[in-house]
């Protein structure tokens, strides 16, 4: 069996629940409360986007 490429497992670091709980806690992750609406309604519908499945679009 063929050991995994270092970006494989970093980009699975990444993606964990782990990583994202310890994220979330970090100001630096956290979005201002003083942004425009429009733009935290974006900023959650890509968070959303990034938690749903992963579909393939043509």
């Amino acid at each position: 069996m063929r050991e995994p490429q270092l970006s494989t497992l970093i980009a699975k670091e990444l993606r964990s629940e782990t990583n994202r709980r310890f994220l979330a806690h970090m100001p630096a992750f956290k979005a201002e409360q003083t942004i425009p609406d429009n733009l935290r309604a974006l900023l959650e519908r890509l968070e959303n986007a990034e938690r749903g499945p992963r579909a393939v679009r043509h």
